[in-house]
């Protein structure tokens, strides 16, 4: 049913005043934790007025998909005073469709554009046209694009604003307290984005790192205690999906001079964000990860072929940053994306590649895939192949790389092996890196060619 430029009118909300029935007041002291696989912890402390015996209390705005198996719910200053007969998660959210839904066989009135008011029983309604059987028994279909609102006695029973959290209770007593509310939930995330910025002696850089908190829980986390855990927590396989209702498309907005306090915890790392934060539903929040840090890389060329096959292509280029103290660096980095860019000589920035950072950890090595070289080429040759016996074969091969630039680059041929193998003889050093990897370090001069040859027997 489309409902641009019209509106439905409701005209008994009676419906919110249930005997009984306590709503918590606003959360406070909220704390979210955000993990890397689409879930999230929330926390909330909730002032309550409790009466005494069985009375429902209800909690609105939580999220609309929330674990409702998750959910701890607790009277910190009244202990073993409240007991919880039930708990219940309704999340039929209010529409125009549900309501003409839950209203066929029922009286509505609707008006139309030129004033007039017409009521009758819903026998129909397909979002194009509604059927109406009138006082006198005859039939009207209406086209929906004529009328202009409707009007219904109430809103179905059933049917709600907000996802809401319900809780039958046997209390033992009377007054106000406060309630402490935690659950699991999807539609949390977060990822870490770096900007890298090379010099033009392409060694010296600068990384800063941004974090994107992003929201399409259903709910929003006002002045919220923000915390961020990097690394997979192992969670049990789910029989079934939890409830929830499309999210519309997110809003982007930044918070500048808020930084992390990072340390481990367990096995993971936690990043604890020193100020509180509210996130909107449907809305990324980008946040300062640290402040923009100097620091030193190197340039690698890399030439990868499968030992016993031909390959020719260009060389990729490979950004290789130690993430160590004395590279000014030397903190646990999340994963995420690493996008490079290099001044120009007009000073404007060009993006020069982009690569997925893995998860590293202090004093590891940040290796990101720039992209492929124009000027940087390869060619891998099988000389000889030479069978000694069932399962076994010597094999002579010629690696060429050849380099078109004005300035001299250290490449690293890849060599991937498999098999049981030794090297027999080599033209260039090289290191056996483990029985699936030899590489062979080069220095290539400007403008010249480097050709490395050697042997190598391999049984399988």
């Amino acid at each position: 049913m489309t409902t641009q430029n019209k509106y439905i009118r409701f005209l008994v909300v009676a419906w919110m005043l249930i005997p009984l029935c306590m709503f918590a007041g606003e959360g406070s002291d909220t704390q979210v934790t955000i993990y890397n696989n689409n879930l999230g912890l929330v926390r909330q402390t909730r002032a309550v007025e409790l009466q005494k015996g069985i009375t429902e209390l209800r909690i609105e705005g939580v999220s609309a998909k929330i674990d409702p198996t998750s959910v701890h719910f607790n009277f910190p200053k009244v202990p073993g005073r409240v007991e919880i007969l039930e708990q219940n998660f309704q999340y039929d959210l209010v529409n125009a469709e549900k309501i003409f839904r839950k209203y066929i066989g029922e009286t509505i009135q609707y008006r139309l554009e030129n004033e007039k008011e017409v009521s009758g029983i819903l026998l129909s309604s397909d979002g194009s046209n509604i059927i109406l059987r009138l006082p006198d028994g005859s039939i009207r279909v209406a086209a929906t694009r004529s009328i202009v609102d409707y009007e219904f006695p109430s809103l179905p029973e059933g049917l709600i604003l907000q996802p809401t959290l319900q809780w039958l209770l046997n209390s033992e007593v009377k007054g106000g307290t406060a309630a402490e509310l935690s659950y699991l939930t999807a539609g949390l995330s977060w990822h870490a984005e770096y900007v890298i910025v090379l010099e033009s002696n392409e060694r010296d850089l600068s990384i800063a790192s941004w974090v994107s908190l992003e929201n399409n829980s259903g709910a929003t986390y006002e002045n919220a205690k923000m915390k961020l855990i990097a690394g997979d927590i192992h969670r049990a396989p789910s029989p079934r999906n939890v409830p929830g209702y499309a999210e519309d498309m997110a809003v982007m907005s930044m918070a500048k001079g808020a930084a992390f306090e990072e340390r481990e915890f367990f096995d993971y790392h936690l990043y604890d964000l020193q100020r509180p934060v509210t996130i909107r539903n449907n809305e990324i929040k980008q946040v300062t990860l640290f402040d923009e840090k100097q620091s030193k890389g190197d340039k690698i060329y890399i030439f990868q072929n499968s030992a016993n096959r031909a390959s020719e292509a260009p060389l990729s280029v490979e950004l290789r940053i130690p993430n160590t103290e004395s590279n000014r660096l030397g903190v646990p980095l999340p994963g995420g994306v690493a996008r490079i860019f290099k001044k120009d000589i007009d000073k404007t920035l060009q993006l020069i590649g982009e690569d997925r950072l893995a998860h590293t950890s202090k004093n590891d090595t940040l290796e990101l895939k720039v992209g492929e070289a124009f000027d940087v080429k390869g060619k891998h040759a099988i000389k000889d192949r030479t069978t000694t016996k069932t399962r076994s074969e010597i094999l002579s091969v010629a690696i060429t790389v050849s380099n078109r630039k004005n300035e001299t680059i250290q490449v690293e041929v890849q060599e991937i092996q498999n098999g049981d193998w030794y090297v027999k003889s080599a033209s260039h050093q090289y290191r056996k890196i483990s029985n699936a990897l030899l590489l062979f370090p080069l220095t290539v001069p400007p403008n010249q060619t480097v050709v490395v040859q050697y042997t190598f027997q391999r049984d399988w």
